[in-house]
């Protein structure tokens, strides 16, 4: 199964996203269905990553990619008690829901293809990290959202998902390709 949003679908969650999105009076931040939001520039995270990486070097890959795991946990926690429980029953509506979510707030265009013990993740276009790195990477740039994806695939299929970016636009690569599969080392 391979699933792609459409741009009417896209336009329908951003539109939801715009039009829910509100102050929270007793603090001032922005909620979505009492889910605290930030809205940021699309190059915010290839700003963290470079300036992570200039620190640490490419160990800002894993530190990025744990944080990013830890997100795609939780986001999957908001989902299950969240306005988009119902998604959780049919694992295409699900797919579908990430691949125009993760459109929708400008992380890029993604296709996701689940095949037995292994997921999928194209971003033609690339994701945003890789589509605003500053120069060319020798490595893959996109750990926050591996971590992600594999954070929350992890959750909704109940196995462990360990991620590779095997192709990454800051490399020079024509799109960004993330395997997630059941095994370390696939």
């Amino acid at each position: 199964m391979k699933i792609e949003a459409s741009p009417e679908e896209v336009a329908s969650l951003l539109n939801q996203y715009k039009t829910a999105i509100q102050p929270k009076p007793s603090t001032g931040e922005l909620v979505y269905a009492n889910i605290p939001v930030i809205i940021a520039r699309a190059e915010i995270m290839s700003n963290i990553y470079s300036e992570l990486e200039g620190i640490i070097g490419e160990s800002a890959t894993g530190v990025l990619k744990k944080i990013g795991k830890s997100y795609g946990e939780m986001f999957y926690n908001l989902t299950r008690d969240g306005p988009q429980s119902n998604l959780l029953a049919d694992k295409e509506k699900m797919f579908n829901f990430i691949c125009a979510e993760t459109e929708a707030i400008g992380w890029g265009r993604i296709s996701i293809e689940e095949l037995p013990n292994k997921i999928i993740i194209i971003s033609d276009q690339g994701m945003a990290t890789g589509r605003n790195y500053k120069e060319q990477s020798q490595h893959p740039v996109d750990s926050y959202f591996l971590g992600y994806f594999e954070g929350f695939f992890s959750k909704l299929n109940n196995t462990t998902y360990y991620g590779v970016e095997t192709e990454c636009v800051a490399k020079g690569d024509s799109c960004c390709k993330m395997e997630l599969g059941t095994e370390p080392v696939f």
